[in-house]
């Protein structure tokens, strides 16, 4: 019979919205933006952490988000590449994805 692994309960704030959700200690936390928030803007380019599509800012600062674990950013402000848009003008990071 699979073991039952525990939720763990995290609160968040993504792109300036407020966010309580359950995670399993494993879940990385792109896996929470994708999967869990339909933040589908990050990406997972490599699975090595080499290639840096999985970045977003975490308290300002840049992380690769396929290298920390949801319960990680518990208490954190994490800004995607969807939450970088101000006003409804493209962010040059964004113009530049889509050049």
């Amino acid at each position: 019979m699979p073991e039952t692994i525990e939720r763990v309960p995290i609160k968040l704030k993504v792109n300036g919205k407020s966010r309580a959700v359950s995670v399993e200690p494993r879940t990385l936390l792109v896996e929470l933006l994708r999967e869990g928030l339909d933040l589908t803007g990050t990406h997972v380019g490599c699975d090595t952490t080499y290639c840096g599509a999985c970045t977003v800012l975490m308290n300002g600062a840049a992380v690769k988000s396929c290298t920390i674990f949801a319960v990680q950013a518990d208490g954190a402000e994490i800004v995607t590449v969807e939450g970088l848009e101000k006003d409804g003008q493209l962010h040059p990071i964004q113009k530049a994805f889509g050049a």
